[in-house]
């Protein structure tokens, strides 16, 4: 903890669609907090799946991020044999007798948007890291990234939704589904035109 501060790891990107959107919710999320409170830093997982931390990934501007820029910063991974503070180890050997010095934090903010990231995946990681974070845990995460899974939920339970029909991929694989199969889709769930169109995983 810094001077009294509980220190915060904003996570964001990863191998998601919407990764460019997690990076903007991260760095507004990190500029949002308390400062006399927190002292927060990004720790930014890219398309590849590969987590760094560093300076550099703080400013918007520097996204997409340059081979030099991710030079200057460090690679890491979360230490889930810890059982203590959490901490985020450097895959890099560092220092003169090559020991690498973990960074510790108190809590763990998800900025993440889309699959492999807010459906549970990382969720889970942190429950088995035994690290504190935000939003909904593992099994909420994994359950309501399915808008049909959600659906089946609320009217299981009597909450009042809106009716939707489910529309699949062609057999052969493509997005092109037939106008008559769209129309039978959703005349058969009695909903009329216009209507909404949503990727059941994404946003």
């Amino acid at each position: 903890m810094t001077q009294n501060k509980q220190t915060i790891a904003v996570f964001f990107g990863c191998r998601s669609p919407e990764h460019d959107v997690s990076i903007v919710t991260g760095l507004q999320a990190m500029s949002a907090l308390d400062t006399a409170r927190y002292a927060a830093f990004p720790v930014y997982i890219s398309p590849e799946g590969r987590w760094y931390i560093g300076d550099v990934l703080r400013e918007r501007g520097n996204y997409m991020l340059t081979p030099a820029a991710l030079k200057s910063c460090t690679p890491v991974t979360l230490d889930v044999n810890r059982g203590g503070r959490p901490a985020l180890t450097p895959l890099k050997k560092g220092g003169l007798f090559g020991g690498a010095k973990s960074v510790e934090f108190d809590a763990a903010i998800l900025a993440f948007h889309g699959n492999v990231g807010e459906d549970g995946n990382l969720q889970g990681l942190m429950e088995a890291a035994g690290v504190p974070y935000t939003g909904m845990r593992t099994m909420a995460s994994s359950v309501l990234m399915d808008k049909v899974t959600t659906k089946h939920i609320l009217n299981g339970v009597g909450i009042p939704c809106l009716p939707y029909a489910k529309l699949s991929r062609p057999p052969g694989g493509g997005c092109m589904i037939p106008e008559a199969d769209i129309t039978a889709a959703f005349h058969g769930a009695g909903i009329d035109f216009p209507v909404c169109i949503k990727p059941v995983h994404l946003g």
